[in-house]
């Protein structure tokens, strides 16, 4: 299949984009419920009914797979659906009031009701490694459009046909559905002053971002210094530490190595949860590990990366750790070059070098993984209180763990968004408990998630109407 070129959106398509958004939002955010869930349902139909043509694109622009896919395509399909029930029950707006007491004494208490109201026109940039889920019609939009936000979508310039496609789906609904044109639109760009225009367009009222710390730092400094600075939802990087306490290793050593691999091979490496470390104590750093974790390496297959820049950006870092790092085990190198898969690359370091070099203390996005060696219970301790927050952590646990794993426990705790008890992070499932967030650099707010039902809390606020079930006229 050809790639297909579509090219930069203009300065006047952006501004006229917002524009249009702004002027119908208020129509947009008073439709009933139940017509917003007609709107989104309708996508999730037009969703499923060109399943296949969505997988094929965006497999020959990904290199994902159909498995991996087609799993990708029906979870976004259930999140939009759980949106427009969201959409028609209203319970995102959390309706509270209070009576009047006019003759109270020495004041009277007036009237009150309180709910939340969408924000206003939310401008969207999606993931590179989540073409379907975290894109055109992933949760920040399905979300924003839930509550009555219209939508500015910013394409990702390496899946940008499959963008083009989940938009013109989109398009379709919003027609059949008969929502204002304004609503919801697309825009593409590899320019990087693509997305600082639509970011800083007097506009937009939030934006939600998938994706490097470097892009989210930038463009939140963007959004926080606008003569209105505006909230800026970013998902970027994160290390997910593995802390692997003494009984957990001695009772499951190859067990345990061989999950740890999986994790860090899941889809070459390329999953924002990938355990980035691995923190053991060096008394359950011996041989027989060492060769549970060679020997799992050497099970794996290594992965076809997402696209060129991706496979440059991890073979860079791995240049890197080859010459700060100890090299553990590798997958074999064979056609990695030619055929950009990632090869899988288990490094280790003592605690106290880790400490010391800020520059290995950061995501490499691919199939590698750090085993850091801690010399006592302390150095551990420590390494866990050096951490930056993460999107996940883990504690694996045995016998005998108990005592001191409730010292580790309450600052892994402070540090992550999701944590994991005995268990390898995976992808995330979306779901009413679902938290995919965590503190800076995972995140440039911890309180919220960009993943889950509650992904809608981004997009909404809060207003207080006194005395109007006094006079009557309520709105």
């Amino acid at each position: 299949m050809i790639n297909k070129h579509f090219p930069d959106a203009t300065y006047k398509q952006i501004d006229d984009a917002l524009e249009l958004a702004s002027s119908c939002f208020v129509e947009f955010s008073k439709k009933k419920g139940s017509e917003r869930s007609n709107f989104l349902n309708c996508i999730a139909f037009q969703l499923e009914s060109k399943k296949a043509m969505i997988i094929e694109v965006a497999d020959n622009e990904t290199r994902l797979g159909n498995q991996r896919l087609i799993s990708e395509l029906n979870r976004t399909v259930l999140q939009i659906r759980e949106f427009a029930r969201l959409a028609e029950s209203g319970n995102w707006r959390e309706q509270i009031s209070e009576k009047g007491e006019p003759n109270r004494l020495p004041i009277p208490k007036p009237d009150m009701a309180k709910e939340n109201i969408p924000i206003g026109p939310v401008v969207v940039i999606g993931a590179c490694n989540f073409p379907i889920a975290i894109s055109v019609v992933g949760t920040d939009t399905s979300s924003a459009l839930a509550v009555g936000c219209p939508v500015v979508v910013k394409s990702h310039p390496k899946h940008a046909h499959t963008c083009q496609i989940l938009a013109d789906i989109v398009n379709i609904a919003k027609k059949e559905t008969g929502m204002p044109d304004g609503c919801f639109s697309l825009h593409h760009g590899i320019n990087h002053s693509v997305t600082a225009r639509m970011v800083s367009h007097r506009k937009t009222s939030a934006v939600a971002f998938t994706g490097s710390l470097k892009g989210g730092r930038e463009l939140s400094k963007i959004a926080s210094t606008r003569n209105h600075p505006i909230p800026f939802y970013a998902e970027m990087g994160s290390i997910n530490p593995v802390f692997a306490l003494p009984g957990a290793l001695l009772s499951k050593g190859g067990q345990f190595a061989n999950g740890y691999i999986k994790a860090v091979n899941l889809f070459a490496g390329q999953m924002c949860t990938k355990p980035g470390i691995l923190i053991l104590l060096k008394e359950s750093y011996n041989q027989e590990f060492v060769n549970a974790i060679k020997a799992s390496v050497a099970r794996q297959e290594n992965l076809p990366m997402l696209n060129p820049d991706v496979f440059r950006n991890f073979e860079d870092c791995s240049k890197l750790h080859r010459t700060k790092l100890s090299l553990v085990a590798e997958s074999q190198k064979k056609q990695v070059l030619e055929k950009q898969t990632g090869q899988i690359q288990i490094f280790r370091i003592s605690g106290n070098e880790f400490l010391d070099d800020p520059e290995i203390q950061t995501e490499a996005f691919g199939p590698s993984s750090i085993i850091v060696i801690a010399e006592t219970k302390e150095e551990m301790i420590e390494l866990a209180k050096s951490m930056e927050g993460s999107l996940t952590g883990s504690i694996l646990i045995g016998e005998n763990d108990d005592e001191f794993v409730r010292q580790l426990y309450p600052i892994l705790e402070s540090k992550v968004g999701r944590l994991l008890w005995n268990d390898f992070p995976p992808g995330v499932t979306p779901g009413i408990a679902t938290h995919h967030g965590g503190p800076w650099p995972a995140s440039t707010d911890a309180r919220f998630t960009s993943i889950g039902i509650q992904g809608y809390k981004r997009f909404i606020r809060s207003i207080c109407r006194q005395g109007f079930a006094t006079s009557g006229r309520m709105p």
